[in-house]
């Protein structure tokens, strides 16, 4: 009886310990919890609410930090420094971004780290701030710029734009209109490709505007269609303020700006803080 108690028991162990192989490939949640993180982070970031999309991209690198992966948590820092930029957190930004430099030197990731690299000088040249040491060199030195301006015709279209922008920023047109041309180049038909060409096109008004106004109207007003196509109305602001500036007639100026002032409000209709 005992001889069968115990073969029984060994049994049971044996059933116990047997591994059922799963077929599939093998998901880290804690990086599937990272993206989706990062996901609604981005949307909150598109829908202006800069606090929540911080909220969301604080979560998405506490997961990413459980995967050990250097290239995520570069990529979360780097989401994070641009909530933190939109909401005027600039200290807090221009830490972000130097660790997400920092994690994609590590991961020998260079799309990620020119990226964060742009961000940071964009950052630095529009607020007027420069990196604090540490034993650290500036990256707003001239020399790291022009470094930064040279993109690989292979990286994503979103380093493109922020390289136009910085040379534009530099006052460095012929620079700028190579990579807005870029840009305009690599844009799809789909609303994200709309939207960077809407971007690119009112970057060149920008640089036409002191002195080809006709030009930089034109690029205006195609801005204007495209976004009206996509639908991104903090933009669209921007782009019929824009088209106000470079308007010489009175009365159609005030047009533009009646129409930049109703998006507004609509907006702060739909979205209340």
């Amino acid at each position: 009886m005992r001889l069968l108690s115990l073969c029984l028991m060994l049994l049971v162990s044996a059933c116990s310990a047997h591994h059922q192989v799963v077929q599939g490939p093998v998901v880290n949640p804690y990086r599937a919890q990272a993206e989706a993180l990062a996901r609604s982070g981005v949307d909150a970031l598109g829908m202006g609410r800069w606090q929540s999309a911080q909220r969301l991209f604080e979560k998405s690198l506490r997961s990413a930090s459980l995967t050990g992966d250097s290239k995520l948590m570069a990529l979360a820092w780097y989401n994070l420094g641009r909530a933190r930029e939109a909401g005027g957190d600039v200290p807090g930004a221009r830490e972000a971004f130097v660790h997400a430099m920092q994690l994609s030197g590590q991961a020998q990731e260079a799309v990620n780290r020119q990226r964060a690299a742009l961000a940071l000088a964009l950052l630095e040249r529009r607020n007027g701030v420069q990196l604090a040491g540490r034993g650290t060199q500036p990256y707003t030195s001239m020399a790291n710029e022009d470094r930064l301006l040279v993109v690989p015709k292979s990286f994503p279209i979103d380093i493109h734009l922020a390289a136009a922008q910085l040379a534009a920023l530099r006052d460095r047109p012929r620079a700028a209109r190579k990579a807005y041309a870029s840009v305009l180049d690599m844009a799809g038909k789909d609303r994200s490709g709309l939207i960077y060409a809407a971007r690119a096109r009112l970057g060149l008004a920008t640089i036409d505007g002191t002195s080809d106004r006709d030009e930089a109207r034109r690029q205006v007003r195609l801005a204007v269609a495209l976004l009206e196509r996509a639908g991104e109305p903090r933009l669209m602001v921007q782009a019929l303020r824009m088209a106000a500036a470079y308007e010489s007639d009175p009365a159609s100026r005030t047009r533009w700006l009646q129409r930049a002032d109703a998006v507004k409000q609509a907006w702060r209709e739909a979205h209340p803080q």
